[in-house]
């Protein structure tokens, strides 16, 4: 599987500068996400603040600094008008071929021969925008 190329130099100069305006709180969940990434830490970060807080900013350029490193980074979220913020702009649902109705026996149409489960498999971090809005059965499925 072949990577996309980016232009790494723009992307440390963005990061950088984006960094250099972090309030507290942003550079401290902006380091630890990247220090679970780098020791291969399986961990679940649950970014919730209010709204205009810039949240979307923060993941952002986490998804960035992933991207600079030639890792993958996923950016989804759950409504066709939230992703439009993220890089990706992509749904939950297209990522993990999930079903718009979805109960407690649902299941993830992802192929294991797929290039979406391939892609996966390889995935640094998955930044689930609004997943708090999510039902629990979207986050099973995911999982």
């Amino acid at each position: 599987m072949q990577a996309e190329q980016y232009n790494i130099d723009k992307m440390a100069t963005l990061v950088d500068k984006q960094r250099a305006i972090f309030n507290p709180n942003q550079a401290a969940t902006f380091d630890a996400v990247l220090e679970s990434i780098i020791n291969n830490q399986d961990h679940f970060f649950f970014i919730y603040t209010a709204g205009s807080c810039e949240k979307t900013f923060l993941c952002n350029t986490i998804a960035t600094e992933v991207k600079r490193k030639d890792q993958i980074v996923l950016c989804i979220a759950s409504s066709g008008i939230t992703v439009l913020l993220l890089d990706s702009k992509r749904t939950f649902y297209l990522h993990f071929k999930i079903s718009f109705s979805i109960h407690k026996d649902s299941v993830a149409g992802l192929k294991c021969n797929s290039y979406m489960f391939l892609v996966l498999q390889q995935t640094k971090v998955i930044i689930w925008d609004e997943v708090s809005m999510q039902h629990k059965y979207d986050i099973d499925v995911a999982d």
